[in-house]
Formats: C-alpha cells, sequence, structure tokens
C-alpha cells in the first residue's frame, strides 16, 4: 500500500510539472516590447499607449483587452477620414502566426481615459496587463517619454 501511495504521488507530481511546462510554453506565444506614452501636459484627458507585439506562435492571436490602473484602456487605429485624421475603436488587434504588429503614433494604438491618477509626467513608469484571445495575460511597464519625430517627418515639418 505505501509503494502504491508513493507511485501515485510520483504520478501527481509529474503531472503537475507537465501543467507548468505547458503553461509556460503558452506564455512564451506573445511578447510585448517597447512599451511607451508619450508625455502629455497636465491638463491632458489621455494617454496615448504604444508597442510592438510579437506572436511566437504557430496561429493568429488576437489582443483583446489592455487594463491599467491609470484608467480605462481603449483599442484604435487613426484613419484619414474627409481629409481629417481621427481615432476610430477597434475590438482587437490580430498578431497573424510568427508575425509581428507595431502600435504606434498616426496607425494602431492604445488609449487610455478617464485618468484616475491625473497625468503621469516624464520618465513615469505605467503598469498594464495585455489580454489575448488565446487566453494569455502578460504584465509589462510602459515608460513616460517624449516622442520623437522620424527622420522622414523632420524633414517636412514646414509643411
Amino acid at each position: 500500500m505505501k509503494k502504491t501511495a508513493s507511485f501515485i504521488g510520483l504520478l501527481l507530481s509529474a503531472g503537475l510539472a507537465l501543467a507548468a511546462l505547458s503553461s509556460q510554453a503558452l506564455a512564451a506565444d506573445m511578447m510585448a516590447v517597447d512599451a511607451w506614452s508619450r508625455a502629455m501636459p497636465p491638463t491632458a484627458r489621455v494617454l496615448p499607449v504604444y508597442l510592438t507585439l510579437h506572436n511566437h506562435s504557430d496561429k493568429k492571436v488576437s489582443l483583446i483587452k489592455i487594463s491599467s490602473d491609470f484608467g480605462a484602456v481603449e483599442l484604435h487605429k487613426t484613419v484619414m477620414e474627409n481629409d481629417m485624421m481621427r481615432m476610430q475603436p477597434v475590438g482587437q488587434i490580430a498578431v497573424q502566426a510568427k508575425q509581428q504588429v507595431k502600435l504606434a503614433p498616426m496607425g494602431l494604438h492604445a488609449m487610455i481615459t478617464g485618468l484616475t491618477q491625473g497625468v503621469p509626467a516624464e520618465g513615469n513608469k505605467l503598469p498594464l496587463t495585455l489580454v489575448f484571445d488565446n487566453g494569455e495575460e502578460i504584465n509589462i511597464t510602459a515608460l513616460v517619454r517624449k516622442a520623437t519625430m522620424p527622420a522622414k517627418a523632420a524633414k517636412h515639418d514646414h509643411h
């Protein structure tokens, strides 16, 4: 009886170890890098958030939600409509298998609204939780910094 109990305990331990390894493999499917938010004036009512998503899996995975202690977070894309740029909400941001998607100014991005802790200053950090349609969640930190103008835009700043 004692040997049977030891064998069952060994099987349970092995099962738990396999479960832990499989959750680590799932957690490795998505990666978020270069998260940042633009430094905004103290009177701002929103904070833009940018980052790059990498999908290391063999299947499309979509970002469906971002949460933050600083306020509600919406996923947006910038569109040109009637010669005006405007933000349009999107329900999710798909990242194809083995691809990456960059959330950047003038494109896909996240927007924190209803600021609960005021406007963070340059150098502050924003904790964010990214939620994906495969059940994966990633906790990241976005650095608040000044936006840098791309070289191409800098050459045409007189327009």
